[in-house]
Protein backbone atom coordinates (compact mmCIF):
# COMPACT_ATOMS: atom_id res chain seq x y z
CA UNK A 1 0.00 0.00 0.00
CA UNK A 2 1.41 3.37 -0.76
CA UNK A 3 1.26 6.62 1.38
CA UNK A 4 -1.71 8.69 1.80
CA UNK A 5 -1.19 12.61 1.78
CA UNK A 6 -2.63 14.73 4.85
CA UNK A 7 -3.53 18.40 3.97
CA UNK A 8 -4.75 21.14 5.39
CA UNK A 9 -8.78 20.65 3.93
CA UNK A 10 -8.60 17.69 2.09
CA UNK A 11 -6.30 14.49 1.79
CA UNK A 12 -5.14 12.28 -0.59
CA UNK A 13 -5.61 8.33 -0.12
CA UNK A 14 -4.57 5.86 -2.62
CA UNK A 15 -7.42 4.03 -4.85
CA UNK A 16 -8.41 0.93 -4.24
CA UNK A 17 -10.95 -1.20 -6.73
CA UNK A 18 -13.93 -0.01 -4.44
CA UNK A 19 -13.17 3.86 -5.98
CA UNK A 20 -13.81 2.61 -9.95
CA UNK A 21 -17.63 3.42 -9.72
CA UNK A 22 -16.69 7.05 -8.48
CA UNK A 23 -13.41 7.26 -10.98
CA UNK A 24 -15.92 6.33 -13.84
CA UNK A 25 -18.60 8.94 -12.64
CA UNK A 26 -15.88 11.69 -12.77
CA UNK A 27 -14.27 10.61 -16.09
CA UNK A 28 -18.05 10.29 -17.91
CA UNK A 29 -19.31 13.34 -16.93
CA UNK A 30 -19.83 16.17 -19.46
CA UNK A 31 -19.12 18.61 -17.38
CA UNK A 32 -16.25 17.33 -16.26
CA UNK A 33 -14.81 15.23 -18.75
CA UNK A 34 -14.55 18.35 -21.20
CA UNK A 35 -10.73 18.09 -21.23
CA UNK A 36 -9.69 14.84 -20.42
CA UNK A 37 -8.46 11.30 -23.10
CA UNK A 38 -11.34 9.98 -23.36
CA UNK A 39 -12.68 6.78 -21.26
CA UNK A 40 -15.02 4.04 -22.22
CA UNK A 41 -18.07 3.79 -19.47
CA UNK A 42 -16.89 0.50 -18.37
CA UNK A 43 -16.98 -0.61 -14.78
CA UNK A 44 -15.00 -3.60 -15.48
CA UNK A 45 -12.21 -1.41 -17.53
CA UNK A 46 -12.33 0.96 -14.85
CA UNK A 47 -11.16 -1.47 -12.27
CA UNK A 48 -8.90 -3.40 -14.76
CA UNK A 49 -6.97 -0.17 -14.82
CA UNK A 50 -6.68 -0.06 -11.28
CA UNK A 51 -5.81 -3.50 -10.62
CA UNK A 52 -2.56 -2.60 -13.33
CA UNK A 53 -1.70 0.84 -11.41
CA UNK A 54 -1.89 -1.34 -7.87
CA UNK A 55 1.11 -3.66 -9.34
CA UNK A 56 3.26 -0.17 -10.23
CA UNK A 57 5.93 0.64 -8.21
CA UNK A 58 6.32 4.61 -9.79
CA UNK A 59 2.64 5.63 -10.60
CA UNK A 60 0.67 6.93 -7.39
CA UNK A 61 -3.08 7.60 -8.08
CA UNK A 62 -5.24 9.15 -5.60
CA UNK A 63 -8.47 9.73 -4.19
CA UNK A 64 -8.93 13.14 -3.27
CA UNK A 65 -11.26 13.38 0.21
CA UNK A 66 -12.63 15.74 2.18
CA UNK A 67 -11.45 15.72 6.06
CA UNK A 68 -14.71 13.76 7.16
CA UNK A 69 -13.47 11.35 3.77
CA UNK A 70 -15.92 12.21 1.27
CA UNK A 71 -14.19 11.28 -2.41
CA UNK A 72 -14.54 15.10 -4.55
CA UNK A 73 -11.58 13.88 -7.00
CA UNK A 74 -8.68 12.42 -8.45
CA UNK A 75 -5.29 13.31 -9.12
CA UNK A 76 -2.36 11.12 -10.21
CA UNK A 77 1.47 10.71 -10.62
CA UNK A 78 2.51 8.40 -13.44
CA UNK A 79 5.23 8.29 -16.37
CA UNK A 80 8.07 8.45 -13.86
CA UNK A 81 11.17 8.95 -15.93
CA UNK A 82 14.95 8.99 -14.15
CA UNK A 83 14.71 12.48 -12.87
CA UNK A 84 11.07 13.60 -13.33
CA UNK A 85 6.94 12.91 -12.71
CA UNK A 86 4.12 13.71 -14.85
CA UNK A 87 0.81 14.71 -12.77
CA UNK A 88 -2.94 14.58 -14.13
CA UNK A 89 -5.99 12.74 -14.09
CA UNK A 90 -6.83 15.91 -11.84
CA UNK A 91 -10.65 16.11 -11.40
CA UNK A 92 -12.42 18.13 -8.70
CA UNK A 93 -15.99 18.14 -8.23
CA UNK A 94 -16.96 21.66 -8.56
CA UNK A 95 -19.54 22.06 -5.53
CA UNK A 96 -18.40 19.54 -3.09
CA UNK A 97 -14.85 20.76 -2.54
CA UNK A 98 -13.72 22.89 0.40
CA UNK A 99 -12.86 26.44 -0.92
CA UNK A 100 -9.18 26.92 -2.35
CA UNK A 101 -9.30 22.71 -2.71
CA UNK A 102 -7.76 22.89 -6.05
CA UNK A 103 -4.40 25.00 -5.14
CA UNK A 104 -4.19 22.91 -2.35
CA UNK A 105 -4.46 19.70 -4.31
CA UNK A 106 -1.76 20.87 -6.78
CA UNK A 107 0.72 21.82 -4.13
CA UNK A 108 0.38 18.45 -2.49
CA UNK A 109 0.86 16.57 -5.24
CA UNK A 110 3.89 19.30 -6.02
CA UNK A 111 5.07 18.36 -2.17
CA UNK A 112 5.10 14.57 -2.66
CA UNK A 113 6.33 14.65 -6.14
CA UNK A 114 9.80 17.16 -5.37
CA UNK A 115 9.85 16.08 -1.62
CA UNK A 116 8.76 12.74 -0.82
CA UNK A 117 9.61 11.03 -3.82
CA UNK A 118 12.78 13.64 -4.69
CA UNK A 119 12.15 14.60 -8.27
CA UNK A 120 13.71 17.32 -10.11
CA UNK A 121 11.11 18.38 -11.72
CA UNK A 122 7.42 17.68 -12.95
CA UNK A 123 5.34 17.57 -16.44
CA UNK A 124 2.19 17.90 -17.57
CA UNK A 125 -0.12 18.62 -20.74
CA UNK A 126 -2.97 20.96 -21.18
CA UNK A 127 -5.78 20.60 -23.14
CA UNK A 128 -5.49 24.29 -24.95
CA UNK A 129 -8.98 25.24 -24.56
CA UNK A 130 -8.60 24.19 -20.92
CA UNK A 131 -8.71 27.83 -19.41
CA UNK A 132 -8.76 26.78 -15.28
CA UNK A 133 -6.17 24.34 -15.56
CA UNK A 134 -4.27 26.85 -17.73
CA UNK A 135 -4.71 30.25 -15.39
CA UNK A 136 -3.45 27.68 -12.27
CA UNK A 137 -0.07 26.78 -14.67
CA UNK A 138 0.23 30.54 -14.53
CA UNK A 139 -0.06 31.22 -11.23
CA UNK A 140 2.51 28.27 -10.33
CA UNK A 141 4.56 29.56 -12.90
CA UNK A 142 5.39 26.93 -14.82
CA UNK A 143 6.98 26.91 -18.24
CA UNK A 144 5.60 26.17 -21.54
CA UNK A 145 7.92 23.74 -23.24
CA UNK A 146 6.01 22.57 -26.06
CA UNK A 147 2.60 22.07 -27.71
CA UNK A 148 0.83 20.87 -30.48
CA UNK A 149 -2.44 21.33 -31.80
CA UNK A 150 -4.30 20.16 -28.69
CA UNK A 151 -2.21 20.55 -25.87
CA UNK A 152 0.69 22.78 -24.58
CA UNK A 153 3.32 20.31 -22.16
CA UNK A 154 4.76 21.94 -19.04
CA UNK A 155 8.01 21.71 -17.31
CA UNK A 156 8.17 22.29 -13.93
CA UNK A 157 11.32 22.56 -11.91
CA UNK A 158 11.36 21.65 -8.00
CA UNK A 159 13.43 25.85 -8.05
CA UNK A 160 10.35 27.20 -9.50
CA UNK A 161 8.29 25.51 -7.38
CA UNK A 162 10.10 26.83 -4.29
CA UNK A 163 9.70 30.54 -5.41
CA UNK A 164 5.87 29.80 -6.12
CA UNK A 165 5.62 27.81 -2.79
CA UNK A 166 6.29 30.78 -0.33
CA UNK A 167 3.73 32.63 -1.54
CA UNK A 168 0.89 29.80 -1.14
CA UNK A 169 1.96 27.86 2.49
CA UNK A 170 -1.41 28.88 4.32
CA UNK A 171 -3.14 26.34 1.89
CA UNK A 172 -1.08 23.79 3.44
CA UNK A 173 -0.97 22.62 7.29
CA UNK A 174 0.53 24.55 9.68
Amino acid sequence: MKPCVIGKSINFREVTEADAEFILSLRTDPSLNTHLSHVENDLEKQKEFIRRYQTSLTDYYFIITTKDHEPIGTIRIYDVQQDSFCWGSWILLPNKRPKGAAIESLLMIFDYGFFGLHYAYARSDVRRNNQKSLSLHSLFRTTVVDEDELNFYFKYTRDQYLEVRKGLLHHLPG
